[in-house]
């Protein structure tokens, strides 16, 4: 059965329950499970950014739904979230002699958030309980499979259906795909979110889900600056034309320059860190220290991050009483489930 173009509210409920069951087994904020749907793997946490993903069959067709986790109060999963520095859409991972080509856009400017981009990594390429050896193992040839997950698993889900596109090495072939997201933080920059919304929400099968007071999907912050304009432009002449543009020019330059300086500290610090995670992608069941070399990964002279993805929006309801003592209020997938019940009901 094939996917239908377009964004069907009791597709987007069901996926949302999933989403939140991975984030809280026991939670009662979502149908758990939602009606006609079974866990058939789940894997273990995988890697220093304390991640998770599962695999879930609806039994009525027959698809499965690739659900990643979000955000979870531990040091690494913080960590990966905070990691908020843009690498290439497409480019080599290296550590020492040891190299790895990844593709997340086709846009030569596409650039996309570290943080999420490793963990994404990491939960594709796990030896064991990765995403694409449980595909290969668990879906059959021509399957059709949902691609969701809430907070930073929607962020991660994007930029996991971006790998999927792409002739990636190990990427598997003959799947069919649609992605739901909810409550996405940015995943990358302008050039990224074009490349992801020409190649899926175009075409009906690319949604992000948003509350209109949730912050997370704000974060994080994005810091736009003439480098990241589209050349050529009538903004540089301008700049050249009086001396007040002339002075602006020149703020826009001196921050650029601050940001490059500042770029190549943040690089040695993030190798550094992210030391133990770049090397995992090598190792494949050999110890880390069998890894041999110094991670190398360029990072971009960029913070112009955005939202990817066809977006519903929902209006949310202020908090009240209690509720507003929780600073995660309106991200919370049960906020966001009861939103869409009310705003876009399934037919």
């Amino acid at each position: 059965m094939a996917f239908t173009r377009g964004f069907d509210p009791q597709e987007a409920l069901d996926l949302l329950a999933l989403s939140g069951i991975s984030e809280n087994p026991a939670t009662t904020d979502v149908p758990n499970p939602p009606p006609g749907w079974s866990l058939i793997f789940s894997s273990p946490v995988i890697g220093p950014f304390d991640n998770l993903w599962q695999l879930w069959k609806q039994d009525r067709t027959g698809r499965f739904a690739v659900v990643l986790r979000g955000t979870v109060p531990k040091a690494g999963s913080v960590i990966e979230d905070l990691i908020s520095v843009m690498i290439a859409g497409k480019g080599t991972i290296a550590v020492g002699a040891e190299s790895a080509n990844y593709q997340f856009a086709d846009e030569p400017q596409a650039g996309v958030h570290l943080g999420f981009a490793l963990g994404t990594l990491l939960l594709l390429k796990d030896s064991a309980n990765g995403i694409l050896t449980q595909l290969k193992a668990r879906v059959p040839a021509g399957g059709e499979i949902y691609v969701t997950g809430h907070s930073q698993g929607a962020a991660m889900a994007t930029l996991l259906r971006s790998y999927l596109q792409y002739p990636n090495s190990d990427r598997p072939d003959g799947y069919g795909y649609k992605t739901y997201v909810f409550a996405q933080p940015k995943p990358g920059n302008d050039h990224y979110a074009a490349d992801f919304e020409s190649r899926f929400s175009n075409s009906g099968c690319g949604f992000r889900i948003t509350n209109s007071l949730d912050w997370v999907p704000q974060v994080p912050f994005t810091i736009e600056l003439l480098g990241d304009i589209n050349e050529p432009n009538l903004l540089s002449a301008w700049f050249d034309q009086s001396l007040t543009l002339r002075a602006m020019k020149f703020t826009f330059t001196s921050a650029s320059s601050v940001i490059g300086t500042l770029r190549e500290h943040v690089q040695e610090i993030v190798l550094e860190r992210l030391d133990p995670a770049i090397r995992l992608l090598f190792a494949r069941g050999r110890p880390l220290t069998a890894v041999a070399g110094s991670p190398s990964l360029k990072i971009l002279p960029s913070l112009n991050f955005v939202n990817a993805g066809s977006e519903i929006a929902l209006i949310g309801t202020p908090c009240s009483g209690d509720e507003c003592k929780d600073g995660f209020f309106e991200h919370h997938a049960g906020t966001y489930f009861k939103l869409l019940q009310a705003q876009i009901p399934a037919a």
